[in-house]
């Protein structure tokens, strides 16, 4: 059987200028493409990324979940990075401490580390 090794989901973008420096400063690395596509990727997550320059409120967005060592640590990390909306750490209630981060094209990544451990 062939085996699965990696996903990137792949975000809409506006500007994609404006991905990259916000991406950039949520410490990935950002190389933006010809033809409209770009590529983010920091500690062997990848996120892509396609240009939809009249993206409209209400179209689609993209979502992805990120399995994080600390959960905490990346959160301070991003709320410090000011860009932008990363909301309050909370425990969903199954093993995980996890918060949420909105790019300004309304994509959401989500991060979590397990609960076992913390106080």
């Amino acid at each position: 059987m062939v085996t699965l090794q990696h996903i990137a989901p792949i975000f809409p973008t506006a500007d994609m200028d404006a991905m990259r420096v916000h991406y950039e400063a949520l410490g990935f690395r950002v190389h933006v493409h010809g033809g409209g596509y770009g590529t983010a990727s920091r500690d062997g997550v990848r996120i892509h990324f396609r240009h939809v320059p009249d993206l409209a409120r209400g179209a689609e967005r993209g979502a992805a979940y990120i399995g994080v060592d600390d959960a905490e640590g990346l959160h301070t990390e991003w709320l410090a990075a000011g860009v932008g909306e990363t909301s309050d750490l909370f425990d969903p209630g199954f093993g995980v401490w996890e918060a949420a981060h909105t790019d300004r094209d309304g994509n959401l990544v989500r991060f979590g580390s397990p609960t076992t451990g913390r106080p």
